[in-house]
């Protein structure tokens, strides 16, 4: 009997969670620094960068347009892009779900359920062409999308449970529903309001995902007919909470602010982490922003841990994998560039 009580007590207590990363937070940072552009960006620290044709795209850069569109060698601003508002090709909360193949198409998705295309006319310009609608179950709200290789895309919801993620086709028409809630045994209802809202990259067929409010990160590979694969997850920093709870920001004290930004190639995972206590954002709104980059093999290996010049959150990746951009506050906002190749040679 008394066995039993103890094991019921653990299972309150405590969070069953993929395996942690040893010693994590105590492995100490190396210090890198970047190389910011001189042109000044005009735009908010919540912009999302992505990088494509050689171009940056940032959403929500101020009140009247959508994206700024930004040259990647010099930062100079080559156009603006799209129109807040209702009407078709409009948006009221946009996020770059990414291109076709041959760059040719541009995907901006259209919170909470569409994604308008545009056709591109030439480096950095393009044109509205279509707007498409997610059929999504009632009450359900896409919060984040990803397009990846063959034209699927994965989306997130507000609906959290046991099959978080949704891959459509490329028509938008759903697929399947996949993955778990990294917190084994947790309630149904809790299940459905735990914070487990993060971000997405992807490189050809692999999608990986990074928890904003705790420590886990996964990757999945999706084949050509749209098979789904867990390759790897991990568990960083856990959350403190027990089974019943379905907001583990009440523990402010007790839990750490996760990844804000992730890049993914063929060969490496960069991302922003926090790791600060939730409390600290008590005084001060920005203060669990990451001063902290680390990197993984696409394996799941962790490689480095970094710590950066200033708060720092969005990041991406160039096409041919020299560079790293970092999207940070100095104390404006700034678009700082990082070799891989010497951030990969520190020891």
């Amino acid at each position: 009997m008394k066995n039993y009580l103890l094991f019921i007590l653990s299972l309150f207590f405590s969070c069953s969670s993929p395996k942690q990363e040893k010693d994590f937070l105590s492995i100490p940072s190396t210090p890198i620094h970047g190389v910011a552009y001189e042109e000044e960006i005009m735009s908010s620290e919540e912009g999302t960068p992505y990088l494509v044709d050689s171009c940056f795209l940032i959403c929500m850069p101020d009140p009247k347009n959508v994206c700024l569109v930004l040259d990647r060698q010099t930062g100079k601003e080559i156009t603006r892009l799209g129109k807040y508002g209702g009407g078709p090709g409009e948006f009221s909360y946009p996020i770059v779900a990414g291109t076709s193949s041959n760059n040719d198409t541009l995907y901006i998705a259209n919170m909470p359920n569409k994604v308008v295309l545009f056709t591109r006319k030439q480096k950095g310009l393009y044109q509205f062409l279509e707007e498409k609608s997610i059929k999504l179950k009632k009450m359900e709200f896409m919060t984040d999308i990803i397009r990846i290789s063959d034209g699927y895309y994965v989306i997130t919801t507000l609906s959290g449970g046991k099959e978080f993620f949704i891959l459509l086709d490329s028509n938008l028409h759903e697929i399947k529903r996949f993955g778990h809630h990294p917190i084994k045994g947790m309630t149904a209802e809790a299940n459905s309001f735990m914070r487990f809202q993060g971000r997405m990259t992807s490189y050809k067929n692999s999608f990986y995902f990074a928890t904003m409010f705790f420590g886990y990160i996964a990757r999945y590979d999706i084949s050509n007919n749209g098979d789904v694969t867990l390759i790897w997850e991990k568990m960083v920093t856990p959350p403190k909470c027990n089974i019943y709870e379905a907001n583990i920001g009440i523990r402010t004290h007790e839990n750490r602010d996760g990844f804000y930004g992730l890049a993914a190639n063929n060969k490496y995972l960069f991302a922003t982490y926090s790791g600060i206590f939730y409390a600290a954002a008590d005084t001060d709104p920005s203060a669990c922003v990451p001063k902290t980059l680390v990197a993984f093999s696409t394996s799941g290996e962790l490689i480095g841990k970094y710590a950066l010049d200033h708060k720092s959150s969005q990041v991406c990746l160039s096409e041919n994998g020299d560079n790293l951009y970092i999207w940070s506050s100095n104390p404006e906002v700034t678009i700082e560039r990082f070799s891989v190749k010497e951030i990969l040679n520190i020891k």
